[in-house]
């Protein structure tokens, strides 16, 4: 008999969309804040303050604490690294930069430099972080 003359409104709620939105901002401010090495490889360098800075195209051997050996992010062993190196070696002017944690034993530094010495690889650098002075 009598119609309802109030009709209820829709509305779109938006809280949803807020936390959303608040949720993402957190996201990204939280996975931009995060620092990594290119490679992906958490390195602690040692300090020197007589570092100089060195060429991005030479072949960097990483070392990480336990002993393993990565180029280019891959972990290898330690033949695969040196005849990498070795395929590299045009006209006995390739400079192998080796990057180790500062927490690394010294046997493992010295093998690899005994490998690239064995495959005539004499060009060898060690990596180190600037220290301010």
């Amino acid at each position: 008999m009598f119609k309802p003359t109030l009709k209820k409104k829709t509305s779109i709620n938006i809280i949803p969309m807020i936390d959303v939105i608040f949720f993402l901002l957190v996201f990204f401010m939280l996975f931009t804040s995060f620092r990594t090495n290119p490679q992906g490889i958490e390195m602690q360098l040692p300090k020197a303050v007589t570092v100089t800075e060195q060429a991005s195209e030479n072949f960097v051997v990483e070392i990480n604490q336990e002993g393993q050996f990565f180029h280019n992010g891959e972990n290898m062993e330690l033949t695969k690294i040196v005849n990498l190196a070795q395929g590299n070696n045009e006209k006995n002017q390739l400079v192998v930069i080796i990057s180790a944690d500062k927490k690394t034993r010294y046997e493992y530094v010295v093998t690899l430099m005994d490998g690239l010495r064995q495959a005539g690889i004499y060009k060898l650098a060690l990596a180190a972080e600037k220290e301010e002075s």
